[in-house]
């Protein structure tokens, strides 16, 4: 079995081009032991400019000055070893799990190839995404899938996870979320009994 890693970025926008900020991750081996990582990344910040409002505010309030930041290419070569888990080339890449997880895969792997050169994916294919996961398990037991688009804090909520107990829209306490929904959905015994 291959280790997860749960993570998210948060970044200069939306585009594919956008600069990643912040990063944070949290590994978890077979074994059940975590490690976890936690980067803000220096950046352009002319990018942010087009942030809606609230996002702005909160790269100003959170983003460290005076040099504090970790220097782009060390931050990707950080990201990169992280999350492959120091086994070069190894046919057992770790599986990505977050809510929209192609969101930051896709961003992570733009700035692998621009800053590092590194052209592999340090993570297996197949993403896994706590939101599908949430409705694939409401159709297995018969219940009523929120109508689309889905509502993160809905899907979050119906599994038992308070969207609330964590601050969202930070890369750490969006990826201890998904964490926490991926638990209560995969782990046995979770959800009310594990029906």
């Amino acid at each position: 079995m291959s280790a997860l890693v749960f993570l998210d970025t948060e970044t200069t926008g939306l585009a594919i081009d956008a600069d990643i900020w912040e990063f944070a991750a949290v590994r978890r081996e077979d074994d059940g032991s975590e490690t976890d990582l936690h980067l803000f990344i220096e950046h352009d910040e002319a990018k942010c400019k087009n942030l809606p409002e609230s996002f702005l505010a909160d790269h100003y309030a959170r983003f460290p000055s005076h040099g504090r930041e970790t220097k782009r290419r060390d931050a990707a070569w950080e990201i990169y070893h992280f999350i492959q888990g120091g086994l070069l080339d190894s046919p057992d890449k770790p599986h990505v799990v977050g809510a929209v997880p192609n969101f930051d895969t896709e961003r992570l792997s733009r700035m692998f190839r621009v800053v590092i050169e590194q052209r592999k994916d340090p993570w297996h294919h197949h993403l896994i995404d706590v939101e599908n996961l949430v409705v694939g398990w409401l159709a297995g037991r018969g219940k009523a899938s929120p109508s689309r688009p889905w509502d993160s804090s809905e899907l979050s909520r119906l599994v038992g996870v308070d969207p609330d107990d964590f601050v969202r829209h930070s890369a750490m306490g969006d990826a201890r979320w998904a964490m926490a929904i991926y638990d209560a959905v995969m782990v046995t015994g979770r959800i009310g009994g594990a029906s």
